[in-house]
């Protein structure tokens, strides 16, 4: 048996109040899944465009004024 059929013989058993509390949960769970995407895609958006495509050199990196 899978968690969606066990979650529905579950949900047989319960009272209505208590499948409230279920669905409560459940949309909770999902906005919060939402939200998370969200930040995700936030965080790759404040580097959007930095990388050109160029191949870089290792040996350029540390030829820069400040590390000298």
């Amino acid at each position: 048996m899978g968690a969606t059929e066990r979650i529905a013989e579950l949900m047989k058993t319960m009272r209505e109040r208590e499948i409230d509390e279920m669905l409560d949960f459940a949309e909770f769970l999902l906005a919060k899944r939402d939200r998370e995407k969200a930040e995700a895609s936030a965080t790759l958006d404040k580097y959007a465009g930095r990388y050109d495509g160029v191949k870089w050199r290792r040996e350029d990196l540390y030829d820069r004024a400040g590390l000298r």
